[in-house]
């Protein structure tokens, strides 16, 4: 594995370049091994003599539970860098939001499309 970079000499504008970059790859990443251990898994299931569909039912166990109204609410907001992280505009701001608003980004950024 490589070293990671000196950035002890970026300037401010450069390290928030520097970040959006990675939080891009890594979301691109992120997607790329998920799809690499569905794909696995998936072929596994099979090979054991089940369909896909099975294998879905049997992780719905697995799947957060919802809230008290039963109603999820609506994702308007999505962590780049995590697509799990949410937030539905409504409530208490969750900390990744302050974190990237706190590092001089825009709210907007993050509004799913």
């Amino acid at each position: 594995m490589s070293t990671a970079p000196d950035v002890s000499k970026l300037s401010y504008s450069e390290l928030q370049l520097l970040v959006a970059e990675a939080q891009e790859r890594l979301a691109a990443k992120r997607e790329e091994e998920i799809k690499v251990l569905a794909d696995a898994y998936a072929k596994k299931v099979v090979a054991a003599g089940f369909s896909v569909q099975e294998a879905i039912d049997a992780l719905k166990p697995y799947l957060p539970k919802r809230g008290a109204g039963g109603k999820k609410a609506d994702v308007k907001y999505r962590d780049p860098a995590n697509p799990d992280n949410t937030w539905s505009g409504k409530g208490k701001r969750p900390a990744w939001i302050h974190q990237y608003v706190a590092a001089g980004r825009a709210l907007e950024e993050f509004l799913v499309s």
